[in-house]
């Protein structure tokens, strides 16, 4: 009689327990977006990993970033694939800020993996680095492709080079052009640097204003920016066919000649008083580069005279302005810190606060 009690008393208390956990509320997830900005993390690895976490990057925290580097120490082991894994995991589980376009891992390594397998669920190296190829090549970050580089200089004690190089083309994202397979860390610093300003260009646009009266209906303009004295002289030209619709001016039928435009074929204007303020997005050269408005010049055509006319109200500095427009970006530097650097250590973590002055310097003040 006394058991029966005793069951009914734990039965009892066990309904009580699953009652009060099922009321309480469960934690609320923070859904809101994380701020917009340059965000880095660095993964540095030997036997061991050496873990900076994603931040913001700019002007002010740039020296926190310089100084995990300064502090990263060489060992033996180099356990590459882990540290990528690693690093795509934290670009994973951070929060996305709303305005994301980049997310990238860059790698640096002069030797071959060595044991990351056993740190994993996976029965060999080249398992594991299959499954993080596979994560490069399919995984979104908030949307986003991943973009992944490699950089490798091949150590004096690399005997298989076809693993090597294999090894740098599985980290990558695309082997034909985000691969780089160096010399010296002479050569690596340079690709460094070059992989900085390409991802500070994905994440930048600079967006183009010019300001003109209201035109003639089919009058066909053209904006030079090569300071040319004759519109036909020039390699470097907007041209389009204003028209008016719904009341606001518009270029149509666009040509860039020398340029590169995210705007398109049609562009409306914004109306301030009689002029039409024309806003082109993304306006660099062919190579990717700020385009100078110093020089711009506003030429319509004389369908009567078959010439272009130059007219000397537009000004560079009254007509036109360069707004600079930042989106965000999530970038992953993986380095490897293993013993086989030798002297070459002190170059490469040069080579990598080289990269972060880059991208702390362009984006200042975000």
């Amino acid at each position: 009689m006394k058991k029966h009690i005793l069951s009914v008393a734990v039965l009892a208390l066990v309904v009580t327990l699953t009652t009060f956990t099922s009321c309480r509320k469960p934690k609320a997830e923070d859904n809101t977006p994380a701020k917009e900005g340059l965000y880095l993390g660095i993964v540095g690895f030997n036997s061991e990993l050496y873990t900076m976490p994603l931040g913001l990057l700019n002007q002010d925290t740039k020296t926190n970033f310089e100084k995990f580097v300064d502090e990263l120490a060489m060992q033996n082991g180099t356990i590459l694939y882990h540290a990528v894994n690693t690093g795509l995991n934290s670009l994973a589980d951070a929060k996305i800020p709303e305005n994301l376009i980049n997310v990238s891992v860059v790698t640096f390594t002069d030797g071959l993996d060595q044991g990351s397998y056993i740190l994993s669920d996976y029965n060999s190296g080249s398992e594991y680095l299959a499954a993080v190829n596979s994560r490069i090549n399919n995984e979104l970050i908030g949307g986003t492709n991943i973009s992944a580089y490699s950089i490798g200089v091949r150590g004096s004690d690399v005997a298989d080079v076809e693993s090597f190089r294999n090894n740098l083309k599985k980290l990558s994202s695309d082997p034909v052009h985000n691969v780089f397979e160096v010399n010296n860390m002479s050569e690596a610093s340079e690709k460094f640097a070059q992989i900085a300003q390409q991802l500070y260009n994905q994440s930048t646009f600079y967006n183009v204003t010019l300001k003109l009266p209201a035109q003639e209906p089919n009058t066909k303009i053209r904006f030079t920016f090569d300071n040319v004295s004759e519109a036909t002289a020039s390699q470097c030209y907007i041209e389009g066919t204003y028209i008016r619709t719904n009341g606001k001016g518009q270029l149509t039928d666009i040509r860039y000649v020398g340029l590169e435009c995210k705007s398109g074929v049609a562009v409306t204007a914004s109306s301030e008083g009689i002029f039409d303020v024309f806003a082109f997005r993304d306006l660099t050269d062919l190579n990717g580069a700020q385009i100078s408005t110093d020089y711009v010049k506003q030429w319509n055509w004389l369908e009567s005279g078959g010439q272009w006319q130059y007219n000397s109200e537009f000004t560079p500095s009254g007509n036109t302005e360069v707004v600079n427009e930042y989106k965000s970006a999530m970038i992953m530097l993986v380095l490897d810190c293993s013993s086989s650097l030798g002297s070459d250590f002190v170059n490469m973590k040069t080579a990598a606060n080289g990269f972060i002055e880059t991208l702390s310097g362009n984006y200042n003040g975000r």
